[in-house]
């Protein structure tokens, strides 16, 4: 299953942002109200994640991180990870670091693609990444999805609305991660990724497929032809939007894609990214503002993190910023200040820790 690890965004003012009730036009989506991402000197809490556990103890892991948790400011607060819409290069990287460090992946390189709606799946092999800073790497390629069997690198797919998908056969180590908006998804990418992840030896029947939060039927409104050139394809992505216009079931064809290319049992986070301003960027509600992300990884064959375990993660729930960890807009996140916050408090940040089965 998805789980929201430390705890949902909003959770308690997890991340950041909370909903202002009564402050949303009538049938219109709810917008966040959002308070300055660092306050007095301090860190926000840290990024929350939707993680999936299960496949954590066979060396994998495979997360959406939400919107909250990061250091970016209106109109991109707080966790944006996208690098080409304007935010603050510096903002981004730490965004990336801080959710790296959850996810027990800091200091592992980023492979990135420029995302063009099509259907070309890039090979990842770590030893050929360009060259750059472990989160800032240079795209890999123009394409929407990543298929490698290489531990140690971190597959990412950045979406505001469309879906991420992600893949994983954590015994034969090969993952993938695909971008796929109404373009892509009439183009084949979901299909196009499942074939380069069974070429590189994954075996979609033994496999985890896991699609993200992305905008839902309810929301996503396109004309009659778009709608029936995609479900001419997906016949279950036929929608209706809550006001009876054309819709797309963005999700529920990513499902059948996969249930087709032979994913048994495809896992839906079942969240739609408009609705949700609390928890997901939206380009159609927000415009092209920030971006999260699919993030996919095979964890080398060692225990990751020194912070809390997983268990640990369920006792304590959100984790309070590191008292004393500064932020300022310059260098946001700088690594040597959270070691030595660390240090001092004796309270690591809420990473998800993973441990290969022997």
């Amino acid at each position: 299953m998805l789980t929201w690890r430390p705890a949902p965004p909003g959770a308690g003012g997890s991340g950041g942002l909370e909903r202002e009730a009564g402050t949303h036009a009538e049938g219109s989506p709810p917008q966040p109200s959002v308070s300055p991402p660092v306050d007095h000197g301090l860190a926000p809490p840290w990024p929350p994640v939707l993680v999936a556990e299960e496949l954590l103890a066979d060396g994998v892991v495979a997360a959406f991180p939400s919107r909250a948790g990061g250091l970016s400011r209106p109109p991109y607060d707080t966790c944006n990870l996208g690098l080409r819409v304007g935010d603050e290069p510096r903002a981004v990287l730490a965004n990336r670091r801080r959710v790296a460090t959850v996810l027990g992946l800091a200091g592992l390189p980023w492979a990135t693609v420029r995302q063009v709606h099509g259907s070309t799946v890039a090979p990842v092999d770590l030893v050929s990444l360009p060259p750059g800073p472990p989160e800032a790497k240079p795209v890999v390629a123009e394409a929407d999805a990543l298929v490698t069997a290489d531990e140690g690198v971190v597959l990412v797919v950045l979406v505001a609305d469309c879906v991420p998908v992600l893949l994983a056969d954590p015994e034969r180590r090969v993952v993938a991660a695909a971008h796929a908006g109404w373009r892509g998804l009439a183009a084949g990418v979901v299909e196009a990724t499942a074939a380069a992840f069974s070429a590189a030896g994954g075996r979609p029947s033994a496999s985890a497929a896991l699609v993200g939060p992305a905008a839902g039927p309810c929301c996503y409104e396109v004309g009659e032809d778009v709608r029936a050139r995609v479900a001419g394809r997906y016949p279950e992505a036929a929608a209706t939007t809550r006001a009876g216009r054309p819709a797309l079931d963005l999700a529920a064809a990513a499902r059948a894609a996969l249930t087709q290319a032979g994913f048994e049992r495809p896992l839906l986070a079942g969240e739609c990214t408009v609705h949700q301003p609390e928890r997901h960027f939206s380009y159609r509600r927000d415009g092209g503002m920030g971006r999260q992300a699919g993030i996919v990884a095979l964890v080398p064959g060692r225990e990751v993190g020194r912070s809390p375990a997983l268990a640990r993660l369920r006792e304590v729930g959100q984790s309070r910023a590191l008292d004393g960890l500064r932020s300022d807009e310059g260098a946001a996140g700088d690594e040597g200040a959270t070691r030595e916050a660390s240090a001092r408090s004796g309270e690591g940040p809420p990473t998800v820790s993973v441990k290969r089965r022997r």
